[in-house]
């Protein structure tokens, strides 16, 4: 490389960002692209490029010289018009319009005295006698690679922005190859449970960081120490904790790269589950452990454990992993990066204040909600994002997000949403949101009703409630009551510091408390499948509260669930039945919006809608039967004597509700039967079910109990309508298009079916 030099071709986009790729100086068919870069300034492109020309040159040690050039290059725009061309008949038909274009080309002189000339936007190559010559050259070329293309063709040849070339000399390239081959191998126990992030910082597979803060300016003198000081990041979930080490690792890369010098730390990755995978007999995790202390020790390296409260969890046989390396950092053998949030750092401070010690605290900031919209525009670009956001459906999205997200923090939580959207896009198609369709998206997003999530649609609350009471037969106030919740939520004058609502269901079963629970999750998160329903029955013993906090592979805990899906509706059915432990956890989740799981780490409640169920106060109340009301103050006294004060006044409302009218329970059965009318396998056989006054008034009857309330009317009818029509397809497997008739026995309306009817009749209370 003293006599030759690359070349690199730069582009300037819209936004003033650049893209660089190096020209070759011959090509074949059958060549890999060139290595190309994009950053915000020369020097970021250079950097990535010269990474991607050393991972070339591992690859290949030859295929750097299709790219050395001895000719002086330069680099010049001209406007050409052309005639777009068609293809008409299999003949060209020339267009009328005369349409100016501007191309830039490269030449350079060679030493026939010939110039060879380049546009490297689309690889072309001549060799002109003179230069004179290029605009009618090009302008010929350019109407031949229009030929036969739609108007819409010439959108590919439009002027991005202003094209350059440049001789670059990486300096030194070859002799820091070959040093850097020269460098041992890294210790087999480090590869096992980890990947080093300096070394790929700087690769064409390293993520883009598009959020890095300003507090890495402040801390990276720890890394220059000697050794390293070992460092915790402190922030909320999504805040870029992670994005910050691998700013750090990039950092580093590039001033071991500048400075030609291996005395700057590397960063190896793990976690706590990676170290101990595999490690199945006593011992084997501890010696593992030995082994990597071992392998850093006083190499002036860091390890970077990912979670600090994984590393303190106790394993099976009591001990933690933080015994073991925490101790080296303290005694500064080895240097460690680790993570917690706010919460999960004073918990340590409460209870682990020695595994404080060995580290440097870095709190990690969220950046204000103003700065995202720019953000997620950087972040889009990064991604070459198919889909566009117009600046008010970004600010909308901002808004949506950090009203109904709080579980997550920026910038995290908006650039999660905008890599879902980009794999919702269909492949190969732009589109561009405009504020409402923004709505939209999020709320296909979260599952959230965009009634509830735009400004743009009312959400009164008096329709809210006639939504609750579709589903939930005769308890009119109780809906009322629920949809005031929902009101809150959508006004966003909810306590962002607690979960969305916490309502208590008080009154006999079989009335709807349930029902209305299904109901809310339907409403607000579109399925009732958000609803997580745990019978306060299977925790009434000594230690119940501790299932509810577990975590790990195939947990179904509560902890586990709210986790993975935040925004969800919690039923805690026969509140009244749980051992005392579990209230205790109900103080944290009601009062602060949070529960601690079995490692110590917060599960965030705030984007829940917490339901309890209870029968206090049934047992005194009126005689039963249709329709007996019993007075809303009567259950309030039973519930305030049963919970604890501090808990009753975590409850935002204690809905009562009534027992149900003969009038109610016709609705039911109505309600039931559309249910059972609309399954499958009648709809496929386009069966229709029709079922006489007098059967729905025998349904009823002998659905309803009095302590019961209508929960046997579902097994009524399974037993008693549907079973029997059940028996009757498998064995008529032909029967299609029918009505199948539902009468009581000896009624008129049975003794006025036809012949043909009295087959496929379901007769109720026969012998």
């Amino acid at each position: 490389m003293t006599d030759k030099s690359l070349r690199v071709y730069f582009t300037t986009h819209h936004d003033g960002r650049l893209t660089g790729r190096l020209l070759p100086a011959w090509s074949s068919f059958f060549d890999a692209p060139a290595p190309a870069a994009y950053g915000t300034s020369e020097a970021e492109v250079y950097a990535q490029l010269e990474t991607r020309v050393r991972h070339m040159m591992l690859e290949d040690s030859a295929a750097l010289g299709r790219f050395l050039w001895e000719e002086a290059l330069q680099a010049r725009t001209l406007t050409v018009e052309v005639h777009p061309q068609t293809v008409h008949q299999k003949r060209p038909v020339i267009g009328k319009a005369l349409i100016p274009l501007k191309l830039t080309y490269v030449y350079g002189k060679l030493e026939s005295g010939a110039y060879r000339v380049l546009v490297p936007r689309f690889g072309w190559s001549f060799v002109l006698e003179e230069l004179s010559i290029a605009r009618e050259v090009l302008q010929h070329a350019l109407a031949t690679a229009l030929l036969g293309e739609q108007p819409k063709g010439l959108y590919d040849f439009r002027h991005e922005g202003e094209e350059y070339v440049q001789s670059w000399d990486p300096g030194g390239l070859e002799q820091a190859l070959r040093s850097g081959t020269d460098e041992e191998p890294p210790p087999a126990v480090l590869t096992q449970i980890g990947e080093e992030l300096t070394s790929r910082a700087l690769g064409p597979r390293a993520p883009s960081l598009v959020y890095d803060g300003d507090q890495l300016d402040d801390w990276r003198i720890y890394a220059l120490r000697q050794p390293p000081r070992s460092i915790l990041l402190v922030g909320g979930p999504g805040v870029g904790k992670t994005s910050t080490v691998l700013k750090l690792a990039r950092w580093l890369a590039e001033r071991r790269r500048e400075e030609k010098s291996r005395d700057f730390p590397k960063i190896w990755r793990t976690s706590a589950e990676r170290i101990v995978a595999g490690m199945v007999y006593l011992g084997m995790w501890q010696e593992r452990c030995l082994k990597i202390i071992d392998a850093l020790s006083f190499e002036n390296h860091y390890l970077y454990v990912d979670r600090l409260t994984s590393l303190l969890a106790p394993q099976p046989d009591g001990s933690s992993i933080g015994d073991l390396l925490i101790p080296a950092a303290a005694s500064e053998e080895i240097s460690l990066i680790a993570e917690c949030t706010e919460a999960e750092f004073e918990r340590c401070q409460r209870r682990f204040p020695e595994a404080l010690r060995p580290f440097r605290i870095v709190r990690v900031e969220e950046p204000a909600a103003s700065q995202m919209p720019e953000l997620m525009r950087r972040y889009q670009e990064t991604r070459r994002s198919r889909v566009s956001i117009h600046p008010m459906g970004l600010r909308q999205l901002v808004g949506h997000l950090e009203m109904f997200q709080r579980d997550t923090q920026f910038p995290g939580k908006a650039f999660r949403f905008l890599d879902w959207l980009d794999q919702q896009a269909e492949r190969g198609k732009a589109t561009t949101l405009y504020p409402r369709d923004a709505s939209e998206a999020y709320a296909r997003y979260t599952g959230l009703p965009l009634q509830l999530i735009s400004d743009e649609i009312p959400a009164e609350q008096g329709t809210l409630a006639g939504q609750l009471s579709q589903g939930v037969i005769g308890q009119e106030k109780a809906c009322a009551q629920a949809a005031g919740v929902l009101s809150r939520f959508k006004a966003g004058l909810n306590d962002p510091d607690k979960p969305v609502g916490t309502l208590l269901f008080v009154g006999p079963t079989g009335v709807g408390k349930t029902e209305l629970s299904k109901q809310l999750a339907r409403t607000l998160f579109g399925h009732e499948d958000r609803m997580i329903r745990l019978d306060m029955s299977e925790y009434m013993l000594p230690g119940s509260a501790q299932r509810l906090m577990e975590v790990g592979p195939g947990v179904t805990s509560l902890a586990e669930r709210v986790r993975q899906q935040p925004m969800s509706l919690v039923l805690f059915d026969e509140l009244e039945k749980a051992h005392p432990e579990i209230f205790d956890l109900l103080l944290g989740i009601l009062g602060e919006g949070r529960l601690t799981d079995s490692l110590g780490r917060l599960v965030d409640f705030r984007m829940t809608v917490i339901c309890m169920t209870s029968n206090l106060g049934v047992e005194q109340s009126e005689p039963v039967g249709y329709g007996a009301e019993r007075a809303g103050g009567d259950f309030l006294r039973a519930v305030r004597q049963a919970f604890r004060p501090e808990l009753f006044n975590r409850i935002d409302h204690v809905i009562p509700f009534r027992r149900l009218s003969e009038q109610d329970v016709l609705r039911i059965v109505d309600l039931e039967l559309d249910k059972a009318a609309s399954r499958a396998g009648l709809l496929r056989r386009r069966l229709r079910l029709v079922v006489d006054p007098e059967a729905r008034a025998w349904l009823a009857s002998n659905g309803y109990d009095p302590k019961l309330g209508a929960r046997p009317l579902k097994r009524l009818i399974e037993a008693k309508v549907m079973a029997p029509i059940a028996v009757r397809l498998a064995a008529e497997a032909s029967l299609e298009g029918a009505m199948l008739p539902v009468v009581v026995a000896g009624s008129a309306a049975e003794q006025q079916l036809r012949p043909e009817l009295r087959t496929l009749a379901t007769v109720l209370g026969a012998s």
